[in-house]
C-alpha cells in the first residue's frame, strides 16, 4: 500500500491520511479523507500521467501532495466541498447560530419552545455517543433523523401533534442549513408527518363565570394592573407578547382603542383592537402617567407592571398566572391564553357579529390566525364597544 498506516488528525480533529506521490506505469497523488456518506474513510487520486516531462510530473506531484496536506491539516474535505463546503463545522456551534439568528424573529413562547427541542435533541446526540466538540454536520445523515423521529414516535409522552411541530422544526432548521451550505440535502425531508386525522384536536379550555367572577375579585385587591392584562387578553385579544411590548401611546382611552405595532404583532400586521364599555372602569382608575415612549406594563418594579422602561419578558405574565391558578385551585391546564379563547367564544355568545368578532382577535377565522380590519369600521366598534357583557 502507498499510505502510511497512521492516520492523521486536521486541527479541528478530523482523520485523514496523508497525500503522497506514486511513481510507476501510473503516477498519480493519492490521499485518505472522511466520507460524509459513510463516515469512513475514502481514497482520493489525482492522475499525473498526462505531464510528459518526468521532472515535472514529480515537480508537480510533490507540490500537489503538499497543498493537499497543508488543506487536509486544517480540516478541507475534498468530498464536503463538493457537496456543501460549511459540513465540516461542528453541529453543536451551527445549531447554537441558527437559534441565534431566529431569536430576532421568534416570538419568545416560540423560541421557548424551539430551545427545549434543540435542548431534546443535544441530549438525544449525546446519549448516543456523539461528543460536543467533536461531532461536524456531515455526520447528521437521513439515518440519524430517521432515529431521531423514531424515538419521538415511540415516547408515550409525545402526542402526534408534538410529534409534527418536532418534524416541523428540524426540517426548518435543516432547510435553513442547506440554504447557508453547511449540508447538501435536508435529512428530514423523506420524513412523513402524522395525518392530520389522527392527530388529537387542539383542546381550548374556557374559562367558567365562576372562574372569570373569581379571577376578578382576587386581582381587584391585589393587582389591577394584572387585571387589566388580563382583560386586554379576554376582552381584546391581545396576546401575551403582544400586551408586554404595549407602550403608553398605544393606549387611546378617550377614543377606546389598543394599538397593536407591525414589530411585535404575530401577523406582522399593524392592527387596532376596541376596548368595551365594560373594561374601561378597570383601566381609566389605572396610572397611565409617563412617557409614551414608556412600557404600559414595564418589569421596573417585578410584578406591579406599572409604566416604566424595562421590556417585561412574557414568561413573567406566565409564572404570576401561575400563583394565582394555585391560589384559585384551578387545573393546571387553565392557561393565560385561555382567556382569549374565552373571550372570543363570549363575544360571539353576546351577539356580535362573526366578522367583527375576526377583525377584533386578528383571525382569519375563528380557528386560524390572520389579519383582518373589520373592527375599524363604525359599527364593528360601536358593537364591541357597547355589546360585550362584563366578567
Amino acid at each position: 500500500m502507498c499510505f502510511p498506516e497512521k492516520n492523521f488528525k486536521s486541527a479541528i480533529g478530523i482523520d485523514f491520511i496523508p497525500a503522497r506521490l506514486t511513481e510507476g506505469k501510473e503516477w498519480y497523488v493519492s490521499y485518505y479523507a472522511i466520507y460524509p456518506g459513510t463516515g469512513k474513510l475514502r481514497r482520493k487520486k489525482h492522475k499525473l500521467n498526462r505531464i510528459q516531462s518526468i521532472t515535472e510530473r514529480r515537480k508537480m506531484g510533490r507540490r500537489l501532495a503538499f497543498e493537499i496536506n497543508c488543506k487536509l491539516s486544517t480540516g478541507w474535505n475534498p468530498f464536503i466541498e463538493e457537496t456543501a463546503p460549511k459540513s465540516f463545522h461542528k453541529f453543536f456551534d451551527v445549531i447554537e447560530t441558527y437559534m441565534n439568528v431566529q431569536k430576532r424573529d421568534l416570538e419568545d413562547f416560540s423560541y421557548r419552545s424551539y430551545s427545549s427541542m434543540i435542548k431534546r435533541l443535544k441530549r438525544y446526540l449525546l446519549e448516543k455517543g456523539y461528543e460536543e466538540e467533536k461531532m461536524y454536520v456531515y455526520q447528521f445523515g437521513s439515518e440519524l433523523a430517521a432515529e431521531i423521529m423514531l424515538k419521538l414516535k415511540q415516547d408515550a409522552k409525545i402526542s402526534a401533534r408534538t410529534y409534527n411541530n418536532y418534524l416541523f422544526f428540524f426540517k426548518a432548521m435543516f432547510g435553513w442549513l442547506k440554504s447557508f451550505n453547511y449540508c447538501s440535502k435536508n435529512p428530514f425531508d423523506a420524513i412523513k408527518k402524522i395525518p392530520k386525522k389522527q392527530t388529537a384536536p387542539k383542546q381550548r379550555i374556557l374559562l367558567t363565570k365562576k372562574m372569570l367572577s373569581d379571577l376578578k375579585i382576587f386581582l381587584l385587591t391585589r393587582n389591577k394592573r394584572y387585571l387589566a392584562m388580563v382583560m386586554l387578553c379576554y376582552y381584546c385579544f391581545v396576546r401575551p407578547n403582544e400586551i408586554t411590548y404595549l407602550k403608553l401611546k398605544d393606549i387611546d382611552l378617550e377614543r377606546q382603542i389598543i394599538y397593536i405595532r407591525a414589530e411585535h404583532a404575530k401577523n406582522d400586521n399593524d392592527s387596532k383592537r376596541t376596548i368595551p364599555d365594560a373594561m374601561m372602569p378597570y383601566l381609566t382608575c389605572l396610572n397611565w402617567n409617563g412617557s409614551p415612549d414608556m412600557y404600559a406594563f414595564s418589569w421596573d418594579t417585578p410584578n406591579e407592571f406599572n409604566p416604566g422602561i424595562k421590556h417585561t419578558d412574557p414568561i413573567k405574565i406566565a409564572k404570576y398566572w401561575i400563583k394565582i391558578r394555585n391560589h384559585l385551585k384551578w387545573p393546571k391546564e387553565v392557561q393565560f391564553y385561555n382567556l382569549k379563547h374565552t373571550g372570543i367564544t363570549n363575544m360571539l355568545a353576546d351577539g356580535i357579529a362573526p366578522n367583527f368578532v375576526q377583525g377584533q382577535a386578528d383571525h382569519h377565522s375563528l380557528e386560524m390566525t390572520a389579519t383582518y380590519a373589520a373592527t375599524r369600521t363604525p359599527r364593528a366598534q360601536e358593537d364591541i364597544r357597547t355589546k360585550v357583557s362584563a366578567f
